[in-house]
């Protein structure tokens, strides 16, 4: 920045600083008012921020389009088993008890589902869209009322004398709600009076205590589709194991929308309510747990959400203890926490705002989201960096006050930084605002929300902090006290203004000043060789990551609990098949489409990893080619109710005009967990086959479209696309980073090295972070988080050329009075400590986010309630990296490689700004 132009900006803001604080006061109490929520305008879901050109993208917006408002697109799964025996018999009531009470909520979403479409009365025969949901409606509330009865014969002579609910013993609000429908519906009048009569009998109070369907709070369900269950006559048998039990509940959510929290969280309280009231019926050792691709999606979002909370109040204890440790001044500490408090509320209610005006396309052009994790990266980068801007900003104001009257050594202070604040904070704001580049959505989009904070939180530490530091005068030092001398001493390090303000730089960082200026080469070959053995690692291993989202959640974690019950008893592959569409460009007769599918699901059996196909002919996948069935034996009977079944209708042939004659839906079991690269790899084969077929002269699908979704993949093109994004945002990183470096120190050879000392650290720190969880995960280590490699690298590149730009600018600047080797060892002595500290700050910041893993435990232990969460293992990944990263970087690099190679090039005649 213009030397005279920092001048004028210190000079204005110390002047008028009580002007700065009125305006910053308004400013973010306007902002907080005119705010929206976080949870408001928060967005999640990996799959919905892919390109809409990618395959698994489109084929999820054709089947919107041509199966609309009964599209599946995530599954939960209620697992009921044991371990290592068969289920007993009274672990049927269990059962009984939990698939009454899911069927009741399907009936109840349903009949909403069916109001919201507009149905007020009548049978659905008369309806259009919304006859499907009040018909299933009154079929879940039939099988709800079933089950209730068979559930209350095997407990009657167990009952214990306690006050009825409207679930216990008996399910006395499906009874009502049944006749309220059946009362719309038309149906005989002696049912509906049935239904009123026996809900009386069981709650003579039930008028009063139930609401209206169209009234009820029913959000947390709203993504229910449809319940499978074991209890079925016709899907049952696929359900049902001799050790275990499976009820499917099939959302319209995809798998980490932000709305599975609730539904997650709903079920979680109807398993308790289930266990409570009827697992005294059995003996010990049954499980009833909750997996599938929702489950495990909503539970880490309930993770982040943890994450969040816990980083939030560490990263604020860690900073309050290092300022206190620093300083031993309570206003140097509430000073700069005032200012990061005001920098945070400001930038993301900024941000908050913006995303709304997006949202509802207020101002053209303007397109900005925001998620959940993204909060966390906020607070993070916000108060580490702004504490050290804070930190920078003090360390020089110390400095002046020593030798000018405090409203000088203000304005000295804030003039003589702006220039390495500005340049330290573009390396930051430009390398994040480079992911605006890439085309996966959250990265696109989070990169430059951070920047625009960092910005913001830029403009603080320049106005409201010396503004601060400027109306509270020499006292903000107490119970310290600042000298003022006016007589410099010389000293090895040059002249020096103050003997007892420089004795204590003349110590440990006097001494490394000392000795790199006369061994740099030496440095630079030792240094660089012990970063290079773990760099090689981290090069060799960059992509050693993995997109399973189910490996984010430690073993603790529900939903991994019944994933591993689910796969001791079921293919995992049956609750996330590849939906494979086809779309003919020309009307086909339905019988001949038929013929055609047929045809095909014989070849598709032959293909590796498929276990089974469902089709329209083989709702279920159970009857493959090879398998022989007589024509009025029992399979020949299952197999045309299949047929007849509602997973069937309006599933693998679309009744949209459109699509009427042209698409069809298949369903491939593939063997394998859905999220497993093995899995991965054969799917891809299947497409490549799939393609081949649309353009081989002798198939019959010539010239079709094809397309597939699916869990699998939609992490097949997950990989493509941040693989895509990971080389170009790292170039487009160095770029931008390395042009502010150049335009900062204006020193090409020494910004190419700046570039070189941080992309060594980011490999280094990839191959010790790798080591570090190897060993610590052990067996069930199957690689980082896919996120980390490219967020690590842009916030190291970016953010660790803070301290880089800060050491090189005082060097510059000292040489205008000193030569090379006096001014490096004075910058490299006066900033040893304070970049020290901020290093410190920065990494303590960065750990924080791994507290999610050891706080819990820590409270527990000294007798603190605490909530056992879920710790997300990409989270605590990332936070043990940046906080590694940013301490190699504080005592490493900068230390050693960066005064080293300066030393060397003073020896090679550096030049002096003009």
């Amino acid at each position: 920045m213009n030397r005279s132009l920092s001048h004028r900006w210190a000079q204005f803001v110390t002047r008028r600083w009580r002007w700065v604080l009125l305006a910053w006061i308004v400013a973010v109490v306007l902002l907080r008012i005119a705010a929206p929520s976080w949870k408001e305008i928060a967005f999640d879901g990996d799959f919905e921020y892919l390109p809409a050109k990618m395959t698994s993208v489109a084929g999820t917006r054709l089947l919107n389009d041509a199966f609309p408002g009964i599209q599946s697109r995530s599954q939960i799964v209620l697992v009921l088993g044991r371990e290592k025996e068969e289920l007993l018999k009274s672990d049927d009531i269990i059962g009984l008890d939990l698939l009454r009470r899911l069927y009741h909520q399907l009936g109840v979403v349903s009949w909403k589902r069916a109001i919201d479409a507009g149905y007020q009365s009548g049978p659905p025969e008369q309806q259009t869209s919304a006859g499907p949901w009040i018909k299933l409606a009154r079929e879940a509330f039939d099988q709800s009322i079933e089950l209730d009865e068979r559930y209350y014969e095997r407990i009657a002579d167990q009952l214990t004398e306690r006050p009825p609910t409207l679930t216990q013993p008996r399910l006395a609000i499906a009874y009502w709600d049944r006749g309220r429908l059946l009362e719309r519906w038309g149906d005989a009048d002696e049912a509906v009076e049935a239904d009123f009569e026996a809900a009386l009998i069981l709650i003579p109070e039930i008028p009063k205590m139930v609401a209206p369907i169209a009234k009820r709070d029913l959000e947390a369900w709203q993504s229910l589709l449809d319940v499978l269950a074991w209890e079925d006559p016709v899907v049952g048998t696929r359900l049902r194991k001799p050790a275990a039990r499976l009820a499917v509940l099939q959302l319209s959510s995809e798998l980490a929308a932000t709305g599975n929290i609730q539904i997650v969280e709903a079920l979680e309280a109807l398993i308790a309510e289930v266990t409570h009231d009827s697992m005294r019926y059995t003996k010990p050792g049954l499980q009833l747990l909750m997996t599938g691709s929702a489950a495990i999606g909503g539970e880490t979002l309930m993770g982040a959400r943890d994450a969040i909370r816990y980083t939030e109040w560490i990263t604020v204890g860690m900073i309050l203890l290092i300022l206190t440790i620093v300083y031993r001044a309570p206003l140097l500490v509430a000073i700069p926490m005032a200012s990061i408090g005001f920098a945070v509320v400001a930038s993301m209610s900024l941000v908050a705002i913006l995303t709304q005006l997006s949202m509802k396309e207020t101002i053209p052009l303007l397109d900005m989201r925001v998620f959940t994790t993204s909060r966390i990266f906020i607070v993070v980068l916000l108060f580490g960096a702004g504490t050290d801007y804070c930190l920078f900003l003090i360390a020089r104001l110390r400095e002046e006050a020593c030798q000018n009257v405090w409203p000088v050594a203000c304005r000295n202070a804030v003039s003589g930084v702006m220039g390495a604040l500005i340049g330290s904070a573009m390396t930051t704001v430009l390398g994040l605002g480079m992911l605006w580049i890439a085309q996966f959505g959250k990265f696109h989009y989070t990169g430059p929300v951070i920047a625009i904070c960092l910005l913001v939180g830029l403009l603080v530490c320049t106005t409201l902090t010396p503004a601060l530091l400027t109306a509270f005068g020499p006292i903000v030092f107490w119970p310290n006290r600042i000298n003022l001398r006016k007589q410099p001493k010389r000293s090895l390090l040059g002249p020096s203004p103050n003997r007892s303000f420089d004795s204590h730089h003349g110590g440990t960082w006097g001494w490394i000043a000392v000795l790199l200026t006369r061994y740099p080469a030496t440095a630079i070959l030792f240094g660089g060789m012990l970063l290079s053995v773990p760099g090689v690692y981290g090069f060799l291993n960059e992509r050693s990551v993995t997109y399973d989202l189910s490996s984010q959640l430690n073993h603790a974690a529900k939903s991994r609990q019944g994933l591993r019950l689910l796969a001791r008893h079921f293919n995992i592959g049956e609750i996330n098949p590849v939906t494979v569409l086809f779309l003919r460009a020309e009307d086909t007769p339905r019988d001949k489409l038929g013929k055609d599918v047929k045809q095909l699901t014989t070849q598709l059996y032959a293909q590796d990893g498929v276990a089974a196909v469902r089709n329209a002919d083989d709702p279920l996948g159970d009857f493959p080619p090879s398998r022989d069935m007589s024509l009025f034996g029992g399979d020949a009977w299952r197999r045309r109710a299949l047929q007849n079944h509602r997973i069937a209708q309006r599933y693998f042939y679309s009744e949209v005009p459109e699509y009427e004659k042209r698409l069809v839906r298949l369903d491939v079991i593939i063997d394998g967990d859905p999220f497993s690269l093995e899995t991965s790899t054969r799917v891809s084969k299947l497409e490549a086959f799939l393609r081949a077929q649309t353009l081989s002269k002798e198939s019959v699908w010539k010239g079709s479209k094809v397309l597939l979704a699916g869990t699998t993949p939609s992490i097949i093109d997950l990989r493509k696309v941040t693989l895509s994004d990971n080389r170009r945002i790292k170039i487009a990183v160095v770029v931008a980073v390395f042009a502010v470096l150049v335009l900062v120190l204006r020193q090409v050879v020494l910004s190419l090295y700046l570039i070189i000392t941080v992309l060594i650290s980011y490999y280094a720190t990839l191959g010790l972070t790798i080591l570090f969880f190897r060993a610590a995960y052990g067996s069930d280590y199957v690689g980082l988080d896919w996120k980390l490699p490219l967020f690590l690298f842009v916030i190291l590149v970016a953010v660790g050329q803070d301290y880089n730009v800060y050491l090189v600018t005082r060097v510059l600047e000292e040489q205008r009075q000193l030569g090379w080797r006096a001014a490096l060892r004075r910058a490299v002595s006066r900033t040893g400590g304070i970049i020290t500290a901020c290093g410190l700050v920065m990494a303590a910041t960065f750990f924080s986010m791994t507290a999610a893993v050891w706080l819990p435990p820590i409270a527990r232990f000294f007798g603190f309630p605490t909530q056992s969460g879920v710790a997300l293992r990409g989270i605590v990944e990332l936070g043990f990296a940046l906080g590694l990263g940013v301490l190699i970087d504080t005592f490493y690099v900068r230390t050693i490689l960066v005064p080293s190679f300066i030393a060397l090039m003073g020896r090679w005649s550096l030049k002096k700004p003009s």
